[in-house]
């Protein structure tokens, strides 16, 4: 076995814990709750769509995200159980800074609130991360996966809000 290999142990779970800690912190100081107004929840409201509406679509995209690409790659002889749980781990975390980095643009008195919109943007975010990681199986050690999800998460972001600006 190569001498990297066995410094893979260390550098994987350190590289995700300090990238946990950072997304902690920044969801301390940053990210709220949405409070609901101006969904269509008071009488003087005129926006149609209610988030309530939109969960069954969010419990589509996430069961999409979690379970379908999760499990997509178990076929694979030599990779069917680590697929799965750093599929798991890519998810998760792709989503938590899926929901920061979209939060960035639309920020509300310095604040990023967490809505069901948001969720599912960040969901699609995660796809993007997900269908390159199936990909790129085999090839790419979990550190350069970890890193692979910041930054395709982010030029996603970006790409996103270009395209909306544009639009504009």
């Amino acid at each position: 076995m190569p001498a990297y290999a066995t410094n893979m142990r260390l550098k994987f779970p350190i590289l995700a814990l300090i990238l946990e800690i950072i997304t902690i912190i920044l969801y301390a100081v940053f990210v709220t709750y949405d409070d609901g107004k101006g969904h269509g929840h008071d009488a003087n409201s005129n926006h149609t769509s209610n988030p309530v509406e939109l969960y069954p679509m969010f419990q589509d995209v996430h069961v999409m995200i979690f379970i379908g690409f999760g499990f997509l790659m178990t076929f694979l002889k030599k990779y069917g159980f680590s697929s799965v749980g750093i599929n798991l781990l890519l998810a998760a975390f792709g989503l938590q800074w899926g929901l920061l980095m979209q939060g960035v643009w639309h920020m509300d008195h310095g604040k990023i609130k967490v809505d069901v919109f948001k969720m599912i943007n960040a969901d699609f975010s995660t796809a993007t991360v997900l269908i390159s990681f199936g990909a790129v199986l085999g090839k790419t050690s979990p550190v350069q996966l970890l890193i692979m999800t910041i930054l395709e998460i982010t030029i996603f972001s970006i790409n996103e809000i270009s395209i909306l600006k544009s639009k504009n």
